[in-house]
C-alpha cells in the first residue's frame, strides 16, 4: 500500500513537471510519515497521501522557498554567522530550522521547539534525514507556567494554535513549559537569534522568557493581530503587547509597517540596544 501511494504521487509529479522533476530525483518516500527526496535534501510532507492533487512546482523548489522565506522574514535584520545560536520556538515542521542549521554551521547550534505532534514528528524527521547534527529538538509549548495545554488542529497546519481549556475533536494535549527553564534543562548559554512564531500565544510566552532574553542578541516575534481582524479570537491581538514587552526588555524594535502582505508588518524584530 505505501509503496503504491509513493509510486503513485512521484508519477504525478513527474508527468505535471517533466524534466524538472527527473533533474530533481523527486520521489515520495515513507519513513514514519511520507516525504520527498528532492536533491540532496528530504522533506516531510504528513498529508500526502490524502492530498494528491497540489502544485508540483512548488513541491521541486521548495528548499529554494525555504531560504527565500527565512531570509526575508527572519533574517531581515538579523545576519546569522558561523558559530551563531538560535532559538526556534513554534518550529513547525523545520522549513526555518534547516535553513538555520545550514546558517550557522556545524559549529553553531539550533534548539527548535514544537509542540503539535504531527509537526514534531515531521521536524524531528527532517532532521533525522538531512543529518542536521548541530540542531535540538523538544516537543513542548512555551508559556508562562508549567501547565498542561491542547493545541488546535486547523485546515491549513500553519495555523495550528495553544490554547488551555478542555480536549476538543481537533484538539491533542501538549506540555506547556516556561522557556527559561526549559534553557537551563537544555544547556542554552547566550543567544544570537530567537524566532517566536506560535499563532497568538505570545502574551502567554513571553513572561516564560524574561530571563533568556537577557541574553538574547536578536529576537523576532511574530504577532497575529490579523486573525483577531478577520474575525478569530480577540486572544490574536497582540502586536501593541509584544513591541512593550521586548522594548522592555532592552530591545531596540523594527517593524516593515509598509509591506502590503498582511502577516509581514506584524514581524517585531529586536536588538539589543
Amino acid at each position: 500500500m505505501m509503496e503504491s501511494i509513493a509510486q503513485e504521487a512521484t508519477a504525478r509529479a513527474w508527468a505535471a513537471l517533466g524534466e524538472t522533476a527527473r533533474e530533481a530525483g523527486m520521489t515520495a518516500f515513507f519513513d514514519e510519515l511520507w516525504g520527498w527526496r528532492i536533491g540532496a535534501y528530504r522533506i516531510p510532507d504528513p498529508e500526502l497521501a490524502q492530498k494528491m492533487d497540489r502544485d508540483w512546482g512548488k513541491w521541486a523548489g521548495i528548499v529554494a522557498k525555504y531560504r527565500r522565506d527565512v531570509n526575508d522574514y527572519w533574517f531581515h535584520v538579523y545576519k546569522p554567522q558561523a558559530g551563531d545560536g538560535i532559538v526556534d520556538i513554534g518550529a513547525g515542521r523545520g522549513e526555518d530550522v534547516l535553513v538555520f542549521s545550514e546558517a550557522v554551521g556545524p559549529e553553531g547550534h539550533v534548539w527548535a521547539l514544537e509542540p503539535h505532534p504531527v509537526s514534531f514528528l515531521a521536524l524531528r524527521k527532517l532532521c533525522e534525514w538531512n543529518g542536521l547534527r548541530n540542531v535540538t529538538v523538544r516537543q513542548v509549548a512555551c508559556i508562562e507556567r508549567t501547565e498542561t495545554l491542547q493545541i488546535e488542529t486547523m485546515p491549513v497546519w500553519e495555523s495550528n494554535y495553544v490554547r488551555s481549556g478542555a480536549p476538543s475533536a481537533t484538539s491533542a494535549t501538549v506540555e506547556g513549559r516556561p522557556f527559561d527553564a526549559l534553557s537551563r534543562e537544555m544547556g542554552i548559554g547566550p543567544i544570537s537569534f530567537l524566532k517566536l512564531n506560535i499563532e497568538g500565544a505570545e502574551r502567554q510566552a513571553l513572561p516564560g522568557c524574561r530571563e533568556v532574553l537577557g541574553r538574547t542578541r536578536s529576537v523576532c516575534v511574530a504577532a497575529h493581530d490579523f486573525r483577531a481582524d478577520r474575525g478569530e479570537a480577540e486572544t490574536f491581538r497582540t502586536l501593541g503587547f509584544v513591541k512593550s514587552f521586548l522594548h522592555e526588555a532592552g530591545f531596540a524594535l523594527t517593524t516593515r509597517d509598509e509591506d502590503k502582505r498582511y502577516y509581514v508588518p506584524y514581524h517585531v524584530h529586536g536588538v539589543r540596544s
